[in-house]
């Protein structure tokens, strides 16, 4: 959720429990941390037991950041995602050092050796997996196995993505053993007009791992011919 202000992210918190959520992220990032805090108190006022997850996508300073995690240290926040730039490990690593609240990198990994030059440098707590950021399930799968050798927990996150976006996530976060409640959309924001038969199965804000062959999503070879754009001519 977005939530320009704390009574707009109490409202789409309030939207989430009646559609059957049980975890919440909102952005921080968007004022000053301190009416960032305001709006992370909204949201566990309205969600009091909810697992919590707030994204800075790189918005801070490490002053900033630090007087944000220091303000929500009360409200049980289960993370802090990229609250400093992608290219900053030595700030990433100075405030794990001193946050109360456990840091997650998400921008910074996009090949599995960032991953390995962040935990050398003691930077994160968790690995944000995300097939859409790595280029696929291949790296995706090695820098969530460097993860795990390593200790450093996952957590899951994608785009608004089609069925096969989808599908390759839950696969990936089953596979690994994800537990931490995911960061997913799409079905309620895009179409997938390609897939042949059953979509992946959403219920009660739950997305189920597809049980057919491959992905379990079945692709209308047809479809995506239809849909395919030309190449231009090169002279």
């Amino acid at each position: 959720m977005s939530g320009a202000d704390p009574e707009t992210a109490a409202k789409e918190t309030e939207e989430g429990l009646a559609a059957g959520y049980r975890a919440f992220k909102t952005k921080v990032g968007i004022s000053s941390p301190e009416h960032d805090a305001e709006r992370v108190a909204a949201v566990r006022a309205r969600a009091p037991d909810a697992p919590l997850w707030i994204d800075a996508n790189q918005a801070y300073t490490l002053d900033q950041a630090l007087r944000l995690a220091r303000r929500i240290e009360p409200l049980a926040v289960s993370l802090l995602e990229q609250p400093l730039r992608a290219n900053d490990p030595i700030g990433l690593s100075r405030l794990r050092d001193r946050s109360p609240i456990p840091i997650a990198l998400d921008e910074s990994l996009v090949h599995p050796s960032d991953l390995a030059t962040f935990i050398r440098l003691g930077a994160l707590d968790l690995a944000v997996a995300k097939v859409q950021r790595t280029g696929g399930l291949l790296l995706s799968r090695r820098l969530c196995s460097l993860a795990e050798d390593s200790g450093i927990g996952l957590v899951g996150s994608g785009l608004t993505d089609s069925a096969l976006g989808l599908a390759a996530s839950l696969h990936l976060f089953a596979a690994f053993g994800v537990t931490h409640p995911a960061d997913l959309n799409g079905p309620q924001f895009v179409r997938s007009p390609y897939v042949r038969g059953p979509d992946v199965v959403i219920s009660d804000g739950t997305a189920h791992v597809p049980s057919g062959p491959g992905l379990g999503v079945e692709v209308d070879e047809d479809a995506v011919r239809a849909l395919a754009v030309p190449q231009p001519a090169w002279s």
